[in-house]
């Protein structure tokens, strides 16, 4: 199943594109991207995944790769990969029990844990800008 509804490397999505597709998720769209780039000073740019992921905005932070976000049709998702010790802090904090869930089933690899989360219109973004926070302090 893909990520994200861009999967065509020769077509990179426009804003414009974008808006459309995710519909009335933008308002959390803009929010998160808001809080990535005025609050924690992300970096964001468009990168191109894969054809099972698709493009996506991507966010650094002195050279972290901290978030990726992939447009989908009426919704996103985001992506966070947390190492062990992020796993341990988000394990550890008072997320809602479903994002809980999500890591623990979440199998470990190499990098840590790539865990995704999908975003609609109606989705409180008050844990995902938490996990996000955890991403970007511990190392």
């Amino acid at each position: 199943m893909n990520k994200g509804f861009f999967t065509d490397k020769n077509l990179r999505p426009t804003d414009s594109d974008i808006l459309k597709i995710i519909g009335r998720a933008n308002n959390n769209w803009d929010l998160i991207l808001l809080h990535l780039r005025s609050d924690l000073k992300c970096k964001g740019d468009f990168k191109f995944y894969g054809i099972n992921y698709g493009w996506a905005m991507r966010f650094n932070k002195c050279g972290k790769s901290i978030v990726a976000l992939y447009p989908d049709k009426d919704c996103f998702t985001v992506q966070i990969i947390l190492n062990k010790n992020q796993v341990d802090s988000a394990l550890l904090s008072d997320l809602d029990v479903e994002i809980i869930k999500i890591i623990k089933d979440t199998k470990a690899i190499h990098e840590g844990k790539w865990i995704y989360l999908k975003i609609d219109s109606r989705t409180d973004l008050k844990d995902v800008l938490k996990i996000i926070s955890i991403r970007i302090k511990l190392k």
